[in-house]
């Protein structure tokens, strides 16, 4: 009907000069639209306006993608090469003891921030995005907070006995064993790890993967493709083989919480509480098999009560946060922004 209207409108303008065309018609297209505005409102009914205009952009497609990647990667290469060269001059040159400083958790994150802060100006520029206007915040109620901490309880003592079990079957190398130990459990460093560990890390990953990658990929892809790739190149960049299965499952989970709500806070959140639970759970007072060592290099395995009380709360946690989030639906949000060839932005 509203095609026919339309038509009919173009007719009586043609064979009717200087009459006006009967207005009658024009609310058929008009009530149409209404409809269309209601239906979109509903469809991302609660969430904020930030988040309803820039769940998608225009960059980068997947091996764009892959090349921020590349650039995060190369960056830290180049900016550890120097700290490994000191190491050798020191060993070798002086007959004095390393340094280390590449294992330093402090070094470390600076490192990372610099890396993922290349790649993320890459992608802002890409995008033509100021970067204190690019990132859909969005507002984050109690109750996804809580449905997000259940789910992620869950998921760490589930995912923690699939690490046990891959170590198990598939021991990894020493040197790999003596950088975690040092990241992860070097004593004397808290505020350090903390720093590393709770703050640089969920910022720039997130920022990076669920704020840039996953948001261009949406625009491409499905949704569930679009998660399921931005959580393997997030899995890649930690360049840990024994990370196959924690790594992609946490950040198909970040992806998920981006899609439900439109936060890359809630993301960065996330990520932050995950990696601060390798600190917190260790300092506990009591002793649990497979969960709360700290030490890499010993495999155990997780009493099976734990293992239920893990896969309990995660799904307990998923069944909150669906009921915590609107169910949105990307496919019918606004298009992403298209790039002029000058630069700008088409309006």
């Amino acid at each position: 009907m509203g095609g026919l209207g339309f038509a009919l409108c173009r007719t009586g303008s043609a064979t009717t000069p200087g009459v006006r065309p009967k207005s009658r018609i024009l609310p058929t297209r008009t009530a149409e639209s209404a409809k269309a505005r209601v239906k979109m409102g509903s469809e991302t009914d609660g969430l904020p306006g930030c988040a309803r205009r820039e769940r998608k952009l225009a960059h980068p497609g997947f091996w764009v993608a892959v090349l921020l990647v590349l650039v995060g990667l190369g960056v830290q290469i180049v900016l550890a090469i120097p700290l490994g060269l000191i190491d050798v001059a020191l060993e070798q040159g002086l007959h004095k003891p390393r340094l280390d400083l590449a294992r330093q958790p402090l070094v470390v994150g600076c490192i990372n921030l610099a890396a993922f802060g290349a790649a993320i100006a890459l992608g802002l520029f890409l995008n033509r995005l100021a970067f204190r206007k690019a990132f859909p915040l969005g507002r984050i109620t109690a109750a996804q907070v809580a449905a997000t901490v259940l789910l992620l309880l869950g998921a760490g003592v589930a995912l923690s006995q699939v690490d046990n079990v891959f170590r198990a079957l598939l021991p990894p190398p020493r040197w790999l064993l003596n950088f975690l130990q040092d990241v992860f459990f070097r004593e004397n460093q808290l505020l350090s790890r903390v720093f590393l560990l709770v703050l640089v890390a969920p910022l720039t990953e997130e920022l990076l993967f669920r704020g840039i990658i996953l948001r261009g990929l949406l625009s491409r892809f499905r949704p569930g493709a679009a998660i399921v790739l931005t959580a393997f190149l997030f899995a890649a960049v930690h360049l840990n083989p024994w990370q196959f299965f924690s790594a992609p499952l946490l950040g198909c989970a970040f992806g998920w919480f981006y899609l439900r709500t439109g936060s890359v806070a809630l993301c960065v959140l996330a990520h932050a509480f995950t990696n601060a639970s390798t600190i917190v759970f260790p300092a506990l007072p009591w002793h649990s098999p497979g969960m709360t060592a700290d030490d890499l290099s010993r495999v155990e395995f997780q009493p099976w009560w734990l293992d239920l009380s893990g896969l309990a709360m995660l799904l307990a946690g998923i069944w909150a946060f669906r009921k915590a989030t609107p169910g949105t639906h990307t496919d019918d949000l606004p298009a992403p922004p298209v790039i002029t060839p000058s630069g700008g932005i088409a309006p």
